[in-house]
């Protein structure tokens, strides 16, 4: 146990040690990092069109509406609705199978409303719904049995939630004539309330999508009137009645819900094709009433698939950096390995040793520190199970392994020029950057990394998003902004030349000690101590990537907020009454409001080509919109000057043009001409108008034209109480007029906004970009406890001698700060600049229009909070310099210092 290897491993065990705990740490976030996003798209695909997706509507529903006489012909009874549900099941594709829950079954009659003057009309459906009978107990009455003795005539039985009876006066034994449209002749139906129940469980998820089961819910319909709808439950005896008696229509449904927590993002990339062959054999079967499948998964997926697309590519260019980031830090720590040996190993060769003989203990050294370390990483990221494992992590780890063993062994093997010259720990020269020539090697490998970023900017800005999804991520369009990265840090580290130069003759006649001998160290940089200047700048880059597209996605998000409002708060129905923007300012939170008045017209024959084309007519104060709403209206042009002036949107332009008055014909108004004032800028537009739609717009009272309703109103102020502006708006809606197409419709700008942001990508996304800028500056800072460390007995040589001359502590510390203050700097600005740049030059694939409902995110800008971030990560660098120097200095005197030479 004290053979030669044995004594130099403990007389290296400081960096080996050092060594051993980077590799460890870098294995471990290679493998939790990749597999933590993992679990978060995870997450994203589940709650996107898994059982927990909001709306609950993540399901398959195989539906049929048909009168009951070809019901009774496929489905006879509840039995053969079983069989039919299971047969469903199992024709579902195999992934869907995998991830569906047990089948719910309903039979449900159209709806009909009962008979008889009441405060409100009542509406209700009949449905058998073996889910919903299984999931409550009767409280009142008799539980309903299967007794066929009923005759025809008498009253169909059913049973009713206690809520609807106690909230519309009903009771057991009471009769209810409903009548129902879908009967021939309008024959109504008589049913009698046979029993009351409660839910077993309220908070049941399956009673979601089923409100109407358990109270009374109030709707609007027809003309704006408001009435009570719920709907009463069958039991398999009410069924075979409504089979029996006269052709009604029924709605039969097999709703094949999706298991929460089962679906992953692998699940999801197989549901859209999936979807499509289960509807083929749906609509293909004979043995059954004809049935289609009725799903809001296709949205869902489209949506979910956009967003994965998205934050896979984006956050595949901001790993690549951070393992580059990585790798540059371990490769610093094998450096200071090398530096350690290079003394020893130097007097080995001056003896005679083969490269051979020196290279086997050097990489014995480091296989010693990096392949257990390497192996305890990956282990403990697998026992973290953050999420299911990537093969992008064994590659990782095996490409850091790699380089961490080769890099110490090509350094002493270089440095062994001339055995006295390295045993001194000298390499034949001084290794000044300010005054050494490149070699041509050197040259080559320098424009071979050039070439290749900009080869790979071009492949990635070609390609773009959708080639991106369509062909996988290919290894050097990912390396790309690495490659970029690393090309800029050596065109940096070439030009860090000359200031320092400069800065040594200028200095050389000053009278500052300090200066001058920190400035000339700070260029007697060799490899191990000029590569930081490249992973300082690739943690830049990638701090600055992330925080610009993280800034860019929440004022991206904002912005579609505003332009999906219009304001702080937006009001819309078919027609409001005018004391509705009184209502409106007086709602808690509401310091102004106007309103607006949005028409369909169409445009005159003769400026449409003769085409009648519609176009969406916008009454409203544009200068009083401008001043209250803000944001983006602020980019709107201000209001005409005519009184009948009006202003197009791109296609309104394109149909009628711009240079002479236009028509618009209202449907129920007197034509009116407008004059053409200007063109609106396609983006952003008037909010809630799409980007290709045709609309004008006009000032809110046009002369000639009779004062109209207002449609719309917009509303400004903070902390909006939007129940009070629900209330409001149902009283502002005057009676007979009904909801239209605008469908009174209440929307804030803060509700949208958290639609956005809460969607179930977007957290993963930020949590990746803030993960991964943290993991960077650690490592940057890393780089510079490791670029003092492996200069750290120069300089401790250099202070003692300077020290004799009268050099103080403080002028000690301040020698340390500009010995690293160069590279610090230098690397920082121009990585920050780099990661600032990067959304422009990868061009389409930095593509946010997925989180932001189609809307560009405007131009990419970092915030005020990320640069105090950077200043604060610099005077952290700072801090970090002076307490190693300081750590140094106390392990250290300066007699032996002088006395041995070292």
């Amino acid at each position: 146990m004290n053979g030669p290897f044995t004594r130099l491993v403990r007389a290296q065990w400081a960096p080996l040690v050092a060594l051993a705990v980077l590799t460890l740490l870098s294995a471990l976030l290679a493998v939790a990092v990749p597999a933590r996003t993992a679990a978060g798209y995870d997450r994203a695909a589940d709650a996107a069109v898994g059982g927990d997706a909001v709306g609950g509507d993540a399901d398959l529903r195989v539906e049929a509406s048909v009168p009951s006489a070809q019901g009774r012909r496929s489905i006879p009874d509840i039995q053969a609705m079983t069989f039919q549900s299971e047969d469903w099941q199992s024709a579902l594709p195999p992934t869907f199978r995998a991830v569906s829950d047990i089948p719910e079954m309903s039979i449900t009659t159209t709806r009909m409303a009962a008979q008889g003057t009441f405060e409100k009309p009542r509406l209700a459906y009949l449905s058998w719904d073996l889910g919903a009978l299984q999931r409550v107990r009767y409280v009142a009455g008799a539980e309903p049995g299967d007794d066929l003795t009923d005759q025809k005539d008498a009253p169909l039985k059913v049973t009713a939630s206690k809520k609807y009876a106690d909230k519309l006066g009903y009771k057991v034994g009471d009769e209810i004539t409903l009548g129902d449209e879908s009967v021939e002749r309008g024959a109504p139906l008589r049913v009698e309330i046979a029993a009351l129940y409660e839910p077993r469980s309220a908070s049941d998820q399956y009673w979601r999508i089923r409100a109407g089961m358990l109270s009374p819910e109030t709707i609007v319909v027809g003309d704006g009137v408001e009435a009570e709808q719920a709907t009463l439950l069958l039991d398999p005896v009410g069924y075979r009645r409504l089979l029996d008696g006269p052709g009604r229509t029924l709605n039969y449904s097999w709703r094949l819900p999706i298991r929460p927590g089962s679906v992953s993002t692998a699940d999801a990339r197989k549901m859209a094709g999936e979807l499509t062959a289960f509807r083929a054999t749906v609509s293909g079967r004979a043995d059954v009433f004809p049935c289609q499948v009725v799903t809001a998964l296709d949205g869902r997926l489209t949506t979910f698939f956009g967003q994965n697309r998205t934050a896979e590519t984006i956050l595949s260019l901001m790993f690549s950096g951070l393992l580059a980031v990585a790798a540059g830090v371990l490769l610093l720590a094998a450096g200071l390995l090398g530096e350690r040996l290079r003394p020893i190993l130097g007097t080995m060769r001056a003896r005679g040793a083969a490269l051979r003989q020196i290279a086997v203990p050097v990489g014995g050294l480091a296989a010693l520190a990096v392949l257990p370390a390497a192996a305890a990483g990956t282990g403990l990221g697998l026992l973290a199970d953050l999420g299911p494992p990537q093969w992008v992590s064994a590659y990782a780890v095996g490409i850091l392994a790699v380089l961490v063993l080769v890099l110490p062994i090509v350094l002493v093997v270089r440095g062994q020029g001339s055995g006295l010259d390295a045993a001194q720990g000298g390499d034949g020269g001084r290794g000044d950057i300010a005054a050494a020539r490149p070699s041509k090697p050197r040259l080559v490998v320098e424009a071979l990394f050039v070439v290749l970023a900009v080869i790979g900017v071009m492949l990635l800005r070609r390609r773009g998003l959708e080639g991106q999804a369509e062909h996988g991520t290919d290894p050097l369009i990912a390396a790309a902004p690495v490659l970029l990265g690393v090309a800029l840090g050596l065109l940096v580290l070439r030009g860090y030349a000359y200031p320092l130069r400069l800065a040594g003759r200028l200095l050389r006649r000053g009278r500052s000690t300090v200066a001058f001998v920190g400035v000339a160290r700070a260029s007697r940089q060799h490899l191990v101590t000029a590569l930081p200047l490249v992973v300082l700048l690739l943690a830049a880059a990638v701090a600055g990537f992330a925080a610009t597209v993280d800034t860019a996605l929440r004022h991206g998000q904002e912005r579609a907020a505003w332009l999906e409002v219009g304001a702080d708060a937006h009001v819309a129905a078919e027609e409001l009454d005018p004391g509705v923007v009184a209502r409106v300012r007086a709602v808690r939170g509401v310091t102004g409001a106007i309103p607006a008045r949005v028409t369909t017209a169409r445009l005159g024959g003769a400026e449409a080509g003769g085409t009648r084309t519609e176009i969406t007519v916008i009454a409203i104060d544009l200068d009083a919109y401008r001043e209250l709403a803000g944001g983006e209206a602020a980019s709107l042009p201000s209001a005409p000057s005519g009184a009948s002036s009006a202003l197009l949107s791109p296609e309104a332009a394109r149909l009628a043009g711009t240079s002479r008055p236009i028509t618009l014909e209202p449907a129920s108004a007197t034509p009116v001409k407008v004059n053409p004032a200007g063109r609106l800028d396609a983006s952003p537009g008037f909010p809630g108008q799409p980007r290709d739609a045709p609309y004008v717009i006009v000032p809110y009272r046009l002369p000639g034209v009779p004062a109209g309703a207002p449609t719309d109103v917009f509303a400004k102020g903070a902390g909006i109480d939007a129940a009070g502006l629900r209330a409001a708006t149902t009283a502002s809606i005057p009676k007979g007029t009904g909801f239209g197409g605008s469908g009174g419709v209440v929307t804030t700008r803060s509700a949208a906004l958290d639609a956005l942001t809460e969607a179930p990508m977007v957290s993963v996304v930020h949590d990746a970009f803030a993960g991964g800028a943290l993991v960077v500056a650690a490592y940057g800072l890393l780089a510079v406890l490791l670029v003092l460390v492996v200069g750290a007995r120069a300089r401790g040589r250099t202070v003692a001698h300077l020290e004799v001359l009268g050099l103080s502590r403080r002028q000690r510390r301040g020698l340390a700060l500009i010995e690293i203050a160069p590279v610090t700097l230098s690397a920082v600005v121009a990585g920050w600049v780099l990661g600032l740049l990067l959304p422009g030059i990868t061009g389409p694939v930095v593509d946010l229009r997925s989180y932001t409902g189609g809307h560009a995110t405007g131009t990419l800008v970092v915030d005020a909070t990320s640069l105090l971030v950077l200043a604060g990560a610099l005077l952290l660098t700072a801090v970090a310099a002076l307490a190693v120097d300081a750590a140094f200095d106390s392990r250290r005197g300066l007699g032996g210092i002088l006395r041995t030479g070292d």
